[in-house]
């Protein structure tokens, strides 16, 4: 993100890396109405304090991604049933964490609402 608050990515017309990208993905799912913070209160707070102090922008939190997990939550759609978005969600989840070298992590999908 640059100092002007544009997506550094847009601009240049890069593809988004690491949880940009996944998030991305997950994002353009149908059925995906919106993402959630997966992170705790504690770790959204610390972030926020720290990017105050830094001037930055806080780390969403959406996606919490640890050496051997990753944990999701999104809003479904009501037009679409939550298990199957789930299944998409995961399956993009697992695509992405293979690809990225992550090797069989444990992967969590929350439904925080139907929206």
């Amino acid at each position: 993100m640059s100092a002007a608050g544009v997506d550094d990515a847009a601009m240049t017309g890069a593809q988004p890396t690491g949880e940009a990208a996944l998030r991305a993905e997950i994002a353009a799912i149908p059925g995906v109405a919106r993402l959630y913070p997966a992170s705790n209160v504690v770790a959204r707070i610390a972030s926020a304090v720290g990017a105050t102090v830094a001037r930055t922008e806080p780390g969403g939190g959406d996606i919490v991604l640890a050496e051997a997990s990753i944990a999701i939550r999104i809003g479904v759609g009501a037009d679409r049933a939550a298990a199957e978005v789930c299944r998409a969600v995961y399956a993009t989840a697992r695509d992405w964490a293979a690809a990225s070298g992550m090797h069989e992590p444990s992967i969590r999908v929350t439904v925080a609402g139907i929206e």
